[in-house]
């Protein structure tokens, strides 16, 4: 053997390793190792799959959420520029009144006395002061819609401990930490 090549020395020595190799499978260790490779495998492959089938479950609900949600807001919003325009429309009536029984009182200040003049101009200026303030009224009269969105995992419904009044409280995903929420209405605190 001392007379073989270098290359054919390097083919025997890889022959010799690769029957050891071979040897190793038959042996119950190797059997032990190559069946705990495939089980591995198997089980990573069955955890890839079920983790990507949660996901896109998860995403399908999030899109449902988010299409219901804008739904509601939607209509939240129709409701309440309809209440707004109504409002604004009881409000240009009163103006309107109110600008009447002004324009009444300005002509019986022309022909009143001094005393009578002050008293009139009292009253005009508390009609002028109910006038301005009609503007302010009419703003929407719900402070959030009722996103009454079922399983959601946005939402939590809490009741004011202090009034009673029920609203909803957006909590997010994975919220650990400690929330609180101000009743809307008569703004006390509240832990959730």
């Amino acid at each position: 053997m001392d007379q073989l090549s270098p290359e054919v020395k390097n083919y025997i020595d890889i022959l010799e390793k690769t029957n050891q190799q071979l040897g190793f499978w038959q042996s119950q260790n190797g059997i032990i190792v190559a069946t705990l490779s495939v089980l591995f495998t198997i089980i990573t492959i069955v955890a890839v799959f079920i983790i990507y089938r949660q996901s896109q479950e998860h995403k399908n609900r999030l899109e449902e959420d988010r299409k219901l949600y804008k739904k509601k807001l939607d209509d939240f919003l129709t409701t309440q520029m309809k209440v707004i325009k109504q409002r604004d429309e009881e409000a240009e009536k009163i103006s309107k009144k109110i600008n009447k029984i002004i324009s009444g009182y300005q002509k019986k200040l022309e022909d009143s006395s001094k005393e009578q003049k002050e008293e009139i101009q009292k009253v005009i200026d508390k009609l002028e002061i109910e006038k301005l303030s009609l503007s302010k009224e009419s703003g929407p009269i719900t402070v959030m819609p009722d996103f009454n969105l079922g399983n959601s995992i946005f939402k939590k419904q809490c009741t004011c401990s202090h009034c009673g009044y029920g609203f909803y409280v957006n909590t997010g995903i994975g919220s650990l930490t400690m929330q609180t929420a101000s009743c809307p209405k008569c703004g006390s605190i509240k832990f959730l």
